[in-house]
């Protein structure tokens, strides 16, 4: 959320047109019209779900079929943040913590950077069984050239009987790079440098003894030809690698294989074409030596994988032209699939889409789950930690994940989306969806609901409230989730709430939810719109219970403010539990 501003005179609203899932009425009687031709109607507040399906729009050329035993992601609205750094693959060793990669930002005060010559990489240990009340420490840091290329930032990271494996790569040419007007982020990928090890949980560190000028699998990127494994991750296999299906490690890379008239960043840190499978027995001794690695090779006529120890003979696991990206892979003993997270971050600075894969073999096929369209609205690095899978039926999981790095680059600005997404650690706790589970959204979590879309400013804001509680879909709030609503801080006829789009909206309808207590209510507002006319709002009942409907006559707006005019007497903290706004459909 940005910092509040100033704004004028405001008052917050919801609007619905076209298409839209009904709301219940208090009764024909309770509806008015209003001087400017709007009608007032009262309406009940939703009663919120225990969790809610991202909607899953794969775009036309998906090349994986539906999968028919998982059939998308429900979101049950718990999460916690942690650090101000992103990069984290949390690794599940066998005493029970998990150790994690981590860069770009600061831990606990300790700063990293990945680009230039003294470019490091962060440790951490990360302690807790409960997601939401974690804690990270051990935080540390440790430097590595990435000369020739310009970044080196942290990628496969593997705790295994006791040993720390520690991989980075190369990116190139730079962390801003304007391109034919248009700006990227790091768009070269480069080579997989290597492992560093530690054999004291990040105390102590010994170099990987292969550089960026000998990379361990000898690819070259300094003028962005394509490489196949890069950034490579391995794959999720639970406590001290417990679920591996023959004790070796498994690592998941994005890469490419063309690099002929291809648009620029095609094969970045965050996008590419194919995925890329190979596997070695982890020791110390092995972990640097490209000769004891195997790498996936395609099928056999009897589809049974084939794995080779020949690099040339690499072939994708998966793969879908300038659609792939940053890829992570977690097996699910609950479930005995294998889920695979992959980012297509489409500009690099852009918004990003997030989809899951599922199969029964590490090998594949592969089949969706869903296709989460500018989930984050920009997260990035999505993984599914192991230790926080539901034991009893693998359907309960936490996705992490960081967000929204470029947010004001170009004059673009990124919601929090779902509300959590930030840059530092993410974590979401969601539920896999077997067939014929409801996890539709009510009216506030629905499309057509545009204000959870909107930059949301207001003109203040009370400490430890958010104005983004306004457009969460939530009508909820103080006393148990006070991130659920708005509160000024000390306004009564003063406060405003302004929303505004990237481009302009044709709506009908407002929704309007008044705090959740007795001691503050709005009896009076107004809202403005960017075409310059007004509405005059009646009072919004008291204690959120109900919640003011405004119907009028569709209007193209790209921006419009709710103002509040009086407050009940006693009023201290005027503010919003929600606010939606509908549009109007074709």
């Amino acid at each position: 959320m940005k910092p509040t501003s100033p704004l004028p005179l405001v008052a917050v609203l919801v609007f619905t047109c076209g298409w839209v899932l009904p709301l219940q009425a208090a009764g024909p009687a309770d509806a008015k019209q209003s001087g400017s031709g709007a009608v007032e109607r009262l309406v009940d507040a939703p009663q919120p779900k225990p969790y809610y399906a991202w909607p899953s729009s794969p775009p036309a050329g998906c090349p994986f079929a539906k999968s028919d035993t998982l059939v998308g992601i429900a979101f049950t609205g718990r999460h916690a943040e942690y650090t101000g750094a992103d990069t984290w693959y949390p690794s599940w060793a066998a005493d029970g913590n998990l150790y994690s990669p981590w860069t770009d930002g600061n831990v606990n005060g300790l700063g990293s950077g990945s680009g230039g010559e003294n470019a490091t990489t962060g440790h951490a240990t990360i302690l807790g069984d409960d997601p939401l009340h974690l804690v990270v420490t051990n935080q540390g840091v440790f430097k590595s050239s990435p000369r020739p290329y310009e970044g080196r930032y942290p990628c496969g990271s593997l705790v295994y009987d006791g040993v720390w494996y520690y991989g980075t790569y190369c990116l190139h040419p730079s962390g801003s790079v304007t391109h034919e007007g248009a700006l990227y982020n790091w768009p070269w990928l480069g080579p997989f440098v290597g492992f560093r090890w530690s054999a004291d949980f990040g105390k102590t560190w010994t170099q990987t003894p292969c550089t960026p000028e000998k990379p361990l699998f000898g690819e070259h990127a300094l003028k962005g030809e394509p490489v196949k494994i890069s950034a490579p991750h391995f794959v999720d296999f639970g406590r001290n690698m417990e679920h591996s299906p023959d004790g070796k490690a498994y690592l998941v890379a994005q890469g490419s294989s063309d690099g002929g008239n291809r648009r620029f960043a095609y094969n970045s840190w965050i996008t590419a074409d194919d995925v890329y499978l190979i596997r070695v027995t982890p020791s110390i001794a092995n972990m640097n030596d490209a000769s004891k690695y195997e790498f996936f090779a395609g099928h056999d006529a009897q589809g049974n994988p084939v794995w080779t120890g020949d690099f040339q003979k690499i072939r994708p696991v998966a793969e879908w032209r300038d659609h792939m990206g940053c890829v992570t892979m977690t097996y699910n003993p609950g479930l005995k699939k294998y889920l695979m997270c992959v980012t297509d971050g489409g500009t690099t600075v852009s918004r990003y889409n997030t989809y899951v894969l599922e199969s029964d073999r590490v090998t594949g096929p592969w089949k969706l789950v869903t296709h989460m369209s500018n989930f984050g609205e920009q997260a990035y690095f999505v993984n599914l930690p192991s230790k926080f899978i539901n034991k009893d039926d693998g359907r309960g999981l936490w996705l992490c994940y960081a967000a929204n790095f470029s947010s004001g680059w170009g004059g673009t600005t990124f919601k929090s989306q779902p509300p959590g997404s930030r840059y530092g650690m993410c974590l979401q706790e969601i539920r896999l969806l077997k067939p014929g589970e409801d996890a539709s959204p009510d009216l506030l979590h629905s499309p057509a609901n545009i204000a959870r879309t909107a930059e949301v400013t207001v003109s203040s804001t009370h400490p430890d409230y958010s104005a983004g509680g306004a457009v969460d879909g939530v009508v909820g709030g103080y006393p148990d989730h006070i991130e659920r609503e708005w509160a000024s801080r000390g306004e009564r006829d003063t406060a405003m709430i302004r929303l505004t789009w990237p481009a302009p909206q044709t709506i009908n309808r407002v929704l309007l939810f008044d705090r959740p207590n007795d001691l503050d209510q709005v009896t009076s507002g107004m809202l403005i719109f960017s075409d310059g006319s007004t509405i005059s709002t009646g009072a919004l009942p008291d204690n959120a219970q109900k919640g003011l409907e405004v119907s009028f006559v569709p209007k193209t707006v790209q921006w419009l403010i709710f103002a509040v005019n009086r407050t009940k007497p006693g009023t201290q903290n005027i503010g919003l539990s929600e606010i939606a706004v509908f549009a109007v459909q074709p």
